[in-house]
């Protein structure tokens, strides 16, 4: 995200705030608590006052940012402030220079506890006011934020430092001391000579003062309404910075419009569940009342076609030469064995054949029947267990087939 694409809210020296938009000219709008901004759908960048986020800049050793944010984090402990590392972190950290040997660092801490009133649940992201505009070099920067009086100074166009140093009703002797000893503290960290002036930002600073200022810190001083912002700010690389209370409702506001969406999907996927069922039972019933209808409309030539089946049934022993009774008694003829079987009754009804004949034993009469079962003609007919009746050293028996 840039900030040339962003919604940008700067406190302004009253209580009040200025919003600057994409390609806003101009001081921008101003409005009376940051809670009226809405950003419409573009991210929201809020730039704290000093009171809400302090800027500390630092020359470190040089070393990976790994190492880098440990030494930071060590660092500003000693000084009394508790970061917090990890999701929760509440500090953010920029590399404004690297050498081989040295690193210059500034680092936003904020406020604990944080404002309440600056809690904005949809602002994107958080950062201090003056690292939003574009400082003038080796100026020490004079502010005018919600009443208070704020030193800042710049890197290379960067905020390098910032702090709250009186209120806003001060004389020029206070303002020039911590001047000075702000020059001391810039020259000992940033080089001999970084400071050549003083910038007064605001429209409220009048002749005198700069005069006043001028020949108590014997360094050239100006005024600016204001700073422009710094439109090649990229926030691509920096980790988010966001207040507890505006983490945890975000993380919220997230679970629940994941829990929504889940809802509405899970409603609408039972909504198609429902009206596919309806349809199916729908398409179902339809096919039903078709199948009758079709059932009613051919049951009647079905009964047609049934009843010429059962005749065409019953004309079968008329019609198939294999169920003439010539040819049926010619096959039981060539199943019988040269001696030992003889017929003494052959009838055919219908489908029905009933044979009756003697056999020299049991044995003979059964196997007789059994070939009566294999023969490919014979075998169309089913065929009954004879129960051969021994008699005056012969067997008597009997063998019924029934049509299949």
């Amino acid at each position: 995200m840039s900030f040339a694409t962003a919604t940008l809210l700067l406190p302004a020296p009253d209580t009040s705030w200025r919003v600057w938009k994409p390609r806003m000219t101009g001081p921008g709008e101003v409005v009376e608590t940051a809670a009226e901004v809405r950003a419409q759908g573009k991210p929201l960048v809020v730039g704290l006052p000093a009171s809400a986020c302090r800027s500390v800049g630092m020359i470190l050793p040089n070393a990976d940012h790994e190492v880098l944010e440990q030494i930071i984090i060590t660092q500003l402990d000693r000084k009394g402030l508790k970061l917090e590392g990890g999701a929760a972190r509440n500090f953010r950290w920029h590399l404004l220079a690297q050498t081989a040997s040295t690193a210059t660092v500034s680092v936003d801490v904020l406020a604990e506890p944080f404002p309440e009133d600056l809690a904005l649940n949809h602002a994107s992201d958080y950062t201090a006011a003056l690292r939003l505009v574009l400082l003038p070099a080796g100026q020490i920067v004079i502010a005018e934020e919600h009443g208070s009086l704020v030193l800042a100074a710049g890197f290379q166009g960067k905020l390098y430092h910032s702090h709250i140093f009186a209120p806003a009703a001060v004389s020029a002797e206070d303002i020039a001391l911590e001047v000075m000893l702000s020059r001391i503290s810039l020259d000992a960290d940033l080089g001999e000579g970084f400071v050549t002036g003083v910038t007064l930002m605001g429209s409220s600073w009048g002749k005198s003062m700069s005069e006043a200022l001028a020949a108590l810190t014997n360094l050239p001083v100006r005024t600016l309404d204001q700073l422009p912002p710094n439109a090649e700010l990229d926030t691509r690389t920096w980790p988010r910075l966001l207040p507890a209370s505006v983490r945890l409702a975000q993380m919220r506001a997230a679970r629940s419009g994941k829990l929504t969406r889940f809802g509405t999907l899970a409603g609408l996927l039972l909504v198609a569940l429902i009206f596919l069922a309806f349809a199916y039972l729908n398409h179902q019933e339809r096919t039903a009342a078709q199948l009758a209808a079709d059932v009613e409309a051919s049951a009647k030539p079905a009964a047609l076609v049934k009843q010429t089946a059962e005749r065409w049934k019953a004309l079968a022993p008329a019609i198939d030469a294999k169920r003439y009774p010539m040819v049926l008694l010619a096959g039981i003829t060539k199943l019988m064995p040269p001696s030992g079987i003889v017929i003494r009754e052959f009838k055919l009804r219908d489908n029905e054949i009933d044979i009756r004949g003697e056999a020299r034993d049991a044995q003979t009469a059964v196997q007789f029947v059994e070939d009566l079962i294999k023969d490919p003609i014979l075998s169309r007919y089913t065929w009954t267990k004879p129960q051969p009746t021994v008699k005056d050293k012969t067997a008597l028996f009997r063998a019924q087939g029934k049509a299949l």
